[in-house]
């Protein structure tokens, strides 16, 4: 009954609030020092044009609005951000008399590459002085022109449930997180572990662990064995596995199939002390995962590497442009995104298709699947290298993190329970078995990138607001696991870290974004603590600015470790950081495949198509001496109407006259020219753009 009569009021809660938003609609004649436009898709296109922007919006209610109506949000679209907002509130549109007394701060717009929510409690900032007769709100952004910021879905509402919780169950919530952070921290960087398991091998039936114990004063040496949700550095988690103690130099054999078909392959390990009580251990070694997993592969497929260094991300079929685009363009690398949730959200009518894992049977839409067959097929046969960005939509069902927030485009996948874990394993088993078939029926995926852009989680990969110690811990294992189920059937299979072109710089918050260095850093710790792997990077090294293309004039890309951001002008620092000892894999540098990045057109003017062109020569100028680059995919094919105003494709938008716009030039000419006998003669137009007189 409590239950029935939680869930009651939570549905009256959320339908109150539907009654109390109250939409905002934009006064033009008041605004100050900017220049306001609608869009395509009704959202305001802003830009400031003096030292005090600011617009005023009123309710649309002829009845007034709710008091229950406090929170002031909106969406927004913003790559460069803005430094602060301040939000002045009025009973009169006609007469406002702005003033401090009846004004509260908004805080900073972080950089949004994709439309981010905003909100802010106007009772609470303004300790209650707020009322609902105040329904004229004048929004100041920022103190500096030229800033380029998308508004829509303005409007005064009732706050979430989120934002209803009180500041001691949000303190309570956030001392949990740290806690757990800190024990994360205190293993992984933990120097004086006085064991290790030398070697984890899977073979076909069993796995065989291998090592020497060191400190022959320990007594009592037990394995511990951890499934994969569980967390060897909860001390709850793990289970003793009952066999002779071991001494001196030691191979254990398990078996690797236990009851009901589950596979141990994707267990870690550890040794440890059993305590006289019999009842507690002590972890006297990290937790290792698998080491070796040749015997354990399936199939023997080779590497496949790409013709050229030219890919195109997001590839899908466009009738009509689809082969001679692809073809001029001379593509032979491609990404293809696969949103997990549409493999296994099922209709009642749904016609679906059964695979085993793990000794269960599981349910794939066929619908979903037999698209990314046409696909992955048609780019297979054509030559060109496919790497999968694995995504997990907010409507993914157990697979959607338990801390995921709607501010997410996408979630965290969630790794925190046996059930969870076990069907992420078999979506991926499922792709990897189906897309790595020698007989390429259905195409073949080389690459594996797990998620999008997780330094900036709170966008693209949602975990809540979470320190970066847990959200690695959990990013982590989705890469293993991701890169063990692959690997049982393609050997040379890699996994790929998703990283923007923010390198070393201090989010404006840290629980929410991270800088790329410090994950890159993390990785290389968990290889040394639990087992090196072959991941790899998947960086998109946009300019600085999305909206300048002149990525030769970035000022915050420099030549060294410490730089704030990676871009064109200085992608030679990722590959030099790489380079380091600590980052190799079997003494080789690790692969870098530059998975997405394109050139903004503010416009269509010459000058526009100009700098576009000029910056994918200078792009290439940069890469091609670097041999860890493998490719690079452009971003995108065809500008798109809800991109946030960006246009950085390498088409038009869409009309009725060119359902897939037309060509933009000379960037085409130029990106089709590119490791071709044509190339030098193409690019030269553009050294005067960029103000050199030779390409080195």
């Amino acid at each position: 009954m409590k239950k029935l009569f939680y869930l009651i009021s939570l549905l009256l809660l959320a339908s109150h609030g539907l009654n109390a938003a109250s939409p905002l609609r934009i006064d033009f004649s008041k605004n100050v020092d900017v220049t306001v436009e609608r869009t395509a898709d009704n959202a305001l296109q802003i830009t400031t044009t003096g030292n005090d922007p600011q617009i005023v919006l009123s309710s649309t209610r002829s009845t007034g609005i709710s008091e229950d109506s406090h929170i002031l949000a909106f969406e927004y679209f913003c790559p460069d951000g803005v430094d602060f907002l301040e939000v002045f509130y009025s009973k009169s549109l006609k007469k406002p008399n702005w003033s401090q007394s009846r004004q509260l701060e908004g805080g900073a717009l972080p950089k949004a590459e994709a439309w981010q929510p905003y909100s802010i409690n106007l009772k609470t900032g303004t300790k209650g002085k707020w009322t609902a007769k105040d329904d004229v709100i004048r929004i100041d952004i920022g103190r500096r022109p030229g800033t380029q910021i998308q508004m829509r879905n303005l409007q005064l509402r009732a706050p979430t449930q989120e934002e209803q919780m009180n500041a001691a169950e949000a303190e309570a919530i956030q001392a949990r997180k740290l806690a757990t952070a800190k024990s994360i921290e205190a293993y992984l960087h933990k120097e004086n572990w006085p064991e290790r398991i030398a070697n984890i091998s899977v073979q076909s039936q069993q796995i065989v662990l291998s090592g020497t114990i060191q400190n022959s004063s320990h007594r009592s040496i037990h394995l511990i064995e951890y499934l994969p949700h569980e967390d060897p550095w909860n001390s709850t988690h793990g289970t003793l596995l009952n066999m002779e103690p071991l001494t001196g130099k030691y191979e254990v054999h398990l078996p690797r199939f236990q009851a009901e078909g589950r596979d141990r392959i994707a267990n870690r390990y550890a040794l440890a002390q059993a305590q006289p009580n019999g009842e507690t251990t002590t972890l006297l070694s990290p937790a290792v995962w698998a080491t070796d997993l040749s015997a354990a592969a399936e199939r023997d497929i080779p590497r496949l590497r790409p013709a050229n260094k030219k890919g195109l991300g997001g590839i899908t079929y466009k009738e009509g442009i689809y082969h001679d685009d692809l073809g001029d363009l001379g593509i032979t690398a491609s990404t293809v995104n696969i949103e997990l949730g549409n493999l296994i959200n099922l209709g009642p009518n749904a016609e679906i298709i059964e695979y085993t894992h793990q000794g269960k049977l599981w349910k794939f839409n066929a619908a979903a699947v037999h698209q990314h067959d046409k696909n992955i097929r048609q780019l297979t046969d054509m030559g060109i290298v496919t790497s999968a960005i694995l995504l997990v939509g907010k409507h993914a069902g157990l697979l959607v993190h338990p801390d995921y927030q709607s501010a997410g485009i996408y979630s965290m996948a969630n790794l925190t329970t046996e059930a969870s874990s076990d069907l992420y394993r078999a979506i991926v088993s499922f792709l990897a078995e189906r897309y790595s078939r020698p007989d390429k029926k259905h195409g073949w995926i080389t690459h594996w990138i797990v998620f999008n852009e997780v330094d900036y989680g709170w966008i693209w990969t949602n975990m809540g607001e979470t320190p970066m110690a847990t959200y690695m811990d959990t990013y982590e294992k989705a890469m293993r696991l991701t890169y063990i189920e692959a690997r049982r059937f393609n050997p040379t299979a890699e996994v790929f870290i998703s990283l923007t072109h923010h390198w070393n710089y201090s989010p404006a918050d840290k629980f929410k974004a991270y800088p790329p260095r410090a994950l890159l850093d993390r990785l290389a710790d968990y290889s040394t603590v639990s087992g090196d792997y072959q991941w790899a990077i998947a960086y998109h090294p946009y300019p600085q600015s999305l909206l300048k293309p002149r990525t030769w004039e970035d000022t915050k890309a420099t030549n060294h470790f410490d730089s704030p951001m990676i871009t064109p002008k200085n992608i030679e620092v990722l590959d030099a950081y790489l380079s380091q000892d600590r980052f190799l894999y079997k003494k080789k540098k690790r692969t870098i495949v530059l998975s997405e990045q394109g050139y903004h057109t503010p416009d269509y003017s010459q000058k526009s198509m100009k700098d576009k062109a000029a910056a994918i020569a200078y792009t290439w100028a940069k890469i091609m001496p670097l041999d860890s680059i493998e490719s690079f995919h452009y971003h995108r094919w065809v500008d798109h109407p809800m991109e946030g105003g960006l246009k950085v494709g390498l088409r038009t938008l869409p009309s009725k006259e060119h359902p897939f716009g037309i060509r933009k030039e000379p960037a085409f000419s130029v990106y089709s020219a590119l490791e071709t006998p044509a190339e030098a003669s193409t690019t030269a137009p553009f050294k005067s753009v960029i103000g050199i007189d030779d390409w080195t």
